[in-house]
């Protein structure tokens, strides 16, 4: 296996365990809201899914932690007026896609060409209605998880047909691992191969399949529109990095808009995080603009454009608050609580992949 460039590990001022740092306070605006059947679409999540969660890792442990991070809770805050016959499959979907970002973000994986083919091809094969082999359970949960989103758009052809796309697109970027170009890139050229590889342009045809709408004309016919719609997608990466950091530190993960700005600009850790909280700000303020730019113009009484530009405002509201109480960035004894600013202590941060190798080396352990 050829090992993935990485620029971080050779950054200076990087934060050691024990350490503390200021996370900033992003100052948002837009209010989160969760959808009211959310409890009960995620237990049903994990009735249906921790089979093929146990399948690929191996590790009761790991099921558990995983599921303690709530990732179906994305679902229930970015898209709180799902249509109540959507909410499970949305939120499984959510579950689903962070899955796939974690089997292709895995270091082992990062560089070997050939684990990465395989894993594109097993799920190119489930967004095509190709049932993938026991041997890849995360594919095989992409495969059942899309067959009713596929039905239930069967009356709007052109969005199934622009979400298969967003998502072989998603597939291909991520085993074509943005890890390998980081050492290269611009800060704005990132955020732009984050619109795809970090599940943005994903995230927010979501949006259409959740609240029942085809937005395909009116993003062709209006540049505000596709500004709310990018503000909304690009507030995914710009509130993630600050978060994830955190977490990542010990794989030494390139990908994070915190060590890039260190790396191209010389900032320091607390620097590259209060310019990220000022790019988040303004972010926002993009958004708002535009949104009501659409609200003024020819658009503006379309019903289904307005219900669609609400839930792309709770797609960057929901967003912010997942990552302010997921245990994902947090640790897991965090479960319960809310945060949003002040000081956080480095600690380590075990991956589902690092709990379940220390679990199955426990269990094969000699007594």
């Amino acid at each position: 296996m050829i090992k993935a460039p990485n620029f971080v590990r050779n950054l200076t001022g990087l934060p050691k365990p024990g350490e503390k740092i200021h996370h900033p306070d992003f100052h948002l605006t837009l209010k989160p809201l969760w959808h009211p059947d959310h409890d009960e679409a995620e237990r049903q999540v994990a009735l249906s899914d921790s089979r093929y969660i146990l399948a690929h890792y191996g590790s009761q442990k790991a099921v558990d932690h995983y599921l303690s991070m709530s990732m179906p809770s994305y679902g229930g805050l970015a898209y709180p007026h799902t249509k109540k016959d959507r909410i499970y499959y949305l939120e499984r979907m959510m579950s689903i896609t962070t899955l796939i970002d974690d089997t292709t973000t895995n270091p082992d994986v990062l560089g070997d060409a050939q684990r990465q083919s395989e894993l594109r091809g097993h799920y190119f094969d489930a967004i095509a209605g190709i049932r993938p082999p026991a041997s890849a359970p995360i594919a095989q949960l992409l495969y059942e998880g899309l067959i009713p989103i596929k039905a239930q758009l069967a009356s709007k052809p052109r969005v199934w047909k622009r979400l298969e796309e967003s998502l072989h697109t998603m597939i291909l970027r991520q085993t074509d691992s943005l890890a390998l170009q980081m050492d290269s890139l611009s800060f704005e050229r990132y955020l732009e191969l984050r619109r795809v590889d970090n599940y943005g342009e994903w995230a927010a045809m979501m949006t259409e399949y959740a609240i029942d709408v085809d937005m395909t004309d009116a993003l062709a016919a209006d540049e505000s529109l596709v500004a709310v719609r990018t503000a909304a997608i690009d507030s995914i990466t710009l509130v993630n990095d600050p978060y994830s950091f955190r977490k990542e530190i010990y794989i030494a993960d390139s990908v994070n808009s915190v060590w890039l700005l260190m790396h191209l600009e010389g900032l320091t850790l607390q620097g590259a995080l209060d310019k990220l909280a000022v790019l988040v700000s303004d972010n926002e303020r993009r958004l708002i603009a535009a949104r009501d730019r659409v609200l003024a113009g020819p658009l503006g009484n379309d019903s289904d454009v307005r219900d669609y530009l609400t839930e792309l405002e709770h797609l960057a509201s929901g967003n912010a608050e997942f990552h302010a109480i997921s245990t994902r960035y947090h640790g897991k004894d965090f479960k319960g609580k809310r945060f949003i600013s002040g000081e956080v202590t480095i600690i380590p941060l075990p991956s589902t992949d690092e709990v379940a190798a220390a679990d199955i080396a426990q269990m094969r352990a000699p007594d």
